[in-house]
């Protein structure tokens, strides 16, 4: 019975996320719309604005995730495969789905791959958990701030720190949020904030044209 209510739970839950995602995608343009005309004309272009690099934060931290995640499992592929580990595709899949899971990530994937190592033969299983021991300090302080710093365009230091920071003080949940929250964060940071943390408009035509005329050159 237990099994049963877990497998209906599972069905029910997944039926929902479709359900709601459907509806979602059908009615978010009626209600942005809505939205944006009862804010009015001003405050309606700097939601739209807002709404524009909010979207912008969270697809590129997803696709700076994935582009991680797919190195991880092309790396893990090449040494299993040079050390000979039977199933060296369907453990790199494997381990390039853990490594989704921001810093822990890395860590689950080693266990697997490393496990499987170590079944294969005690030198395939060492040479498996180095890897993985480089591996990881590697994307942590390298891959992650560079990648994701020009995906959601944060600076690597604030990208570093906010998952450290995250991490210590939600866990697991925090460190997976703690770089989209960042990029949000700078962006409201921009709109709302004092206007000097606000970005210079470029200057042109219209700028240059308003400009005061100085006193004409003699001579």
């Amino acid at each position: 019975m237990g099994v049963l209510r877990g497998v209906v739970e599972t069905v029910a839950g997944l039926v929902t996320v479709v359900v709601l995602a459907y509806l979602m995608v059908l009615e978010a343009p009626r209600i942005t719309r809505r939205l944006l005309a009862a804010a009015g004309n001003g405050q309606g272009d700097r939601l739209r604005r807002v709404g524009r690099e909010v979207s912008r934060t969270v697809t590129g931290y997803l696709t700076g995730n994935l582009l991680i995640s797919v190195i991880c499992g092309l790396l893990t592929y090449v040494v299993l495969a040079l050390t000979g580990v039977p199933f060296a595709a369907v453990i790199a899949l494997l381990v390039a789905v853990t490594d989704l899971i921001p810093l822990v990530g890395a860590t689950l994937g080693a266990v697997i791959a490393a496990g499987a190592g170590f079944l294969h033969s005690p030198a395939a299983g060492i040479v498996v958990l180095v890897f993985f021991v480089v591996y990881q300090q590697v994307e942590n302080h390298l891959l992650q701030p560079l990648i994701l710093s020009r995906a959601v365009r944060l600076n690597p230091l604030t990208v570093l720190v906010s998952v450290l920071l995250a991490a210590e003080l939600a866990g697991l949940l925090g460190a997976l949020l703690a770089i989209p929250a960042a990029g949000i964060v700078q962006t409201l940071l921009r709109e709302y904030g004092p206007r000097r943390l606000r970005p210079a408009p470029p200057a042109g035509p219209e700028t240059r044209s308003r400009r005061p005329a100085g006193p004409a050159p003699q001579g």
